[in-house]
């Protein structure tokens, strides 16, 4: 491998001179496991809106005063908020950016 500088201000250089950052590997697992999260609660959010949203309101089911739909969206917000908190404290990893 040659010892080269890249000139900023060129494009006159091939891609293999580029220098792989580790960073850059981290960064993608941690963003594809962010949005495999969120795609998963969105999954879960619209399932239950379709599931127990569907059902007229004659018939809904309470639960501590609200219908069965509102309070499992109330219990997958606070899960995702659990969920969010344990992802950002074991998984993520604080890196230097310079």
């Amino acid at each position: 491998m040659q010892d080269t500088q890249i000139d900023p201000e060129s494009r006159d250089y091939s891609f293999s001179q580029i220098e792989d950052d580790p960073r850059l590997k981290r960064t993608t697992k941690e963003f594809f496991i962010t949005i495999i999260t969120y795609a998963i609660y969105t999954f879960f959010m619209i399932l239950n809106l379709y599931t127990f949203g569907k059902v007229p309101p004659a018939q809904y089911k309470y639960i501590l005063g609200l219908p069965q739909w509102i309070f499992n969206l109330v219990c997958l917000l606070i899960g995702m908020v659990a969920t969010v908190e344990l992802i950002t404290t074991f998984v993520y990893k604080d890196m230097e950016i310079s």
